[in-house]
């Protein structure tokens, strides 16, 4: 595979684009916990607005740095429009189920694009796959901890998928510093 070099004007804004992406992604999870105050959507119709947002954002990321960088906003992206299009689909089935599978099939798509990225990095040496593959258990973790709670059937649906989109948010703060620290 063939190496871009980038300008370090380039390095700057690509790193300062992704920065704002995890960041606005950290907020979306925080916003779950605010949807107490939201009585005309139930949570599972808050969590498929959530993923449209990721999308909007992963997407808006992919556009702004498709020249300077890889695939993976590009596949997240798509990842998160086919998982909020499926939930809407399937919404007035009984909701546990249906957000439960949303999630799964989000969470292994975002699983093979973090091995995805991980490959990569263990290719090029780069000393980011630790923090890739710590972040990676986590995620994991974390994604198994919430599926498992939503299909058993936990009642305040909203605050656990708010921890897990902040969690998440976190995560990916945590591997886009990491990969700005190690790619300079």
């Amino acid at each position: 595979m063939k190496k871009i070099e980038l300008t370090k004007n380039e390095k700057k804004s690509k790193n300062i684009i992704i920065l704002i992406t995890s960041l606005l992604t950290l907020l979306i999870g925080i916003s779950f916990f605010f949807t107490n105050y939201i009585k005309f959507i139930n949570g599972s119709d808050i969590l498929y607005i959530a993923m449209l947002l990721y999308f909007g954002l992963e997407f808006t990321n992919y556009l702004l740095t498709k020249n300077i960088t890889k695939m993976d906003s590009l596949y997240k992206s798509l990842a998160c429009l086919i998982a909020s299009v499926s939930g809407l689909l399937y919404r007035n089935l009984q909701t546990n189920l249906v957000v439960g599978y949303t999630l799964i099939g989000w969470l292994v798509i975002m699983l093979i694009i973090k091995l995805i990225k991980i490959e990569e990095l263990r290719n090029s040496l780069n000393n980011g796959v630790f923090v890739n593959i710590f972040t990676i258990s986590l995620f994991i973790l974390l994604g198994f901890l919430v599926v498992t709670n939503i299909l058993v059937g936990i009642t305040n649906e909203p605050l656990i998928l708010g921890f897990f989109f902040t969690a998440n948010g976190i995560i990916n703060l945590i591997e886009n510093i990491s990969s700005i620290k190690f790619d300079n």
